[in-house]
């Protein structure tokens, strides 16, 4: 095989690949528009969920504790809220509202706004669910007040819409308010029998989480996402960015007719493969390339715009290491998408025969975004999967040593892969039936209905 006329080759299918600007906008500037786009609207849905006025109903509510004579009493922690005379907090004020203790259980959202009701017909408390003049409806069991003082275990129950987003939310917050009331309900109980606050935790346990804040927490769940997702997405772009451009190498040329130029050109036909090869995995190496460094930004921006997230979301150098592994995938994807694509007559079949392509890549995908699945001894074996194993692992901010003694296996079957998936290619080059099989109109011909 002489190098010089593959160089030559391949360079002339990136030339003209470069010209086209649908291909150009699909790989460059379509992750451009997305990754903004994604981000916007992630920002407008919590901004909504934030703003979301919601309606939660209390029938019963003349059975809750009654509000204290001394409402300061109820403000602060756990201790103030128990009285000198041991009385149970109340849920709601005179004026039928939230205590502020309670209503200050989601600062970042809006409060919810309580509407009192006059019934407690469980009839009655769906329809007004249904007509959307309540999200949620807390039915307050009878005499729950005097149950308390007799040391009894009143019902509170929680009425909701099945399979409607605001009522989910609703119910979701107002319960968490009356967890929290709840427990304010026990810490009186026990100084009523003389007992700490903590009496039913005989035993303390710490836990890694259990001493982060919020921020925290939500930054270390958005990270944990972020390290299946983001190999998951260079997949798909780099897919993406092989597909198109080996279907216009190939069913493109036996469309515009110069298929049979090159190939009586005094270049061999496995060289003639090779370079449409390697100018296919250039673009699907140069969209992951692109992609890379469009979420390399997005990780040096994150912190300016939350710096509760801080720096180390991801690792950025890992990150950047992701790289050496798209190198094999965007060799793999060239040479089936090559091989597929030279079987099709016209880029309108060549794209029908791509859709099994994604068939096998996205089970693969999902399957390595497993919570628990890492690179191990049967995992680092099972293609394209254990490309996305390495780079979620990359990618990962853990102090355990990385798994080194996993890659040669990891590129090995990659490669393998490659080279069966190269030989493929070759093999269709040399097939005339493959390569003109416009010139077989007089054959029959199958189709969905049987043969014609």
């Amino acid at each position: 095989m002489r190098w010089p006329i593959v160089r030559l080759i391949a360079a002339r299918e990136v030339r003209d690949q470069l010209r086209d600007r649908r291909t150009l906008f699909l790989i460059l500037g379509l992750p451009v528009l997305m990754y903004p786009l994604f981000v916007g609207v992630g920002l407008l849905y919590i901004d909504e969920i934030k703003r979301k006025e919601l309606v939660v109903g209390i029938a019963g509510a003349e059975h809750l504790p009654k509000p204290a004579p001394d409402p300061t009493a109820l403000v602060g922690g756990a201790g103030a809220v128990v009285q000198q005379t041991y009385t149970y907090p109340p849920l709601l004020d005179e004026k039928g509202l939230l205590v502020p203790r309670y209503a200050a259980a989601a600062p970042n959202a809006a409060p919810l706004t309580i509407k009192t009701l006059d019934t407690t017909d469980e009839a009655a408390l769906k329809a007004l669910l249904a007509a959307r003049q309540v999200d949620a409806v807390v039915v307050v069991d009878a005499d729950a007040a005097a149950k308390l003082e007799r040391g009894e275990r009143p019902l509170l129950r929680v009425l909701g819409r099945d399979g409607e987003e605001n009522s989910k939310i609703a119910v979701g917050r107002v319960t968490g308010v009356l967890n929290r009331w709840v427990s304010d309900v026990k810490v009186a109980r026990f100084a009523r029998k003389n007992l700490p606050a903590d009496f039913d935790r005989p035993v303390e346990v710490r836990d890694p989480h259990s001493e982060k804040t919020f921020e925290k927490k939500a930054a270390d769940d958005l990270r944990d996402m972020l390290v299946m997702v983001i190999p998951f997405l260079l997949v798909m772009w780099m897919l993406t960015g092989s597909i198109y451009p080996a279907i216009d190498m190939t069913a493109g040329e036996k469309e515009r007719g110069t298929m049979e130029t090159l190939l009586i050109s005094p270049a061999e036909r496995t060289e003639i493969v090779v370079g449409k090869f390697l100018a296919t995995a250039c673009f699907g190496f140069g969209t992951a390339m692109w992609n890379v460094l469009l979420m390399v930004v997005a990780v040096v921006i994150a912190p300016l715009l939350a710096p509760s997230f801080g720096s180390g979301l991801i690792s950025l150098t890992g990150l950047l290491a992701c790289v050496l592994a798209a190198v094999p995938l965007a060799m793999l994807f060239a040479a089936v998408a090559l091989s597929l694509g030279i079987f099709a007559r016209s880029t309108k079949e060549g794209n029908y025969y791509m859709v099994p392509l994604f068939f096998v890549v996205l089970p693969l995908a999902y399957w390595s975004m497993t919570p628990g699945i890492e690179l191990d001894g049967f995992t680092r074996w099972v293609p394209m999967a254990n490309a996305l194993l390495f780079q979620q692992r990359l990618m990962s901010v853990r102090p355990d040593p990385f798994p080194w003694q996993h890659v040669p296996a990891v590129f090995g079957s990659l490669a393998l892969c490659v080279a069966v998936a190269l030989g493929a290619a070759v093999r269709q080059f040399h097939r005339e039936g493959v390569l003109f099989r416009d010139a077989q109109g007089g054959a029959r011909k199958w189709s969905l209905f049987g043969r014609k």
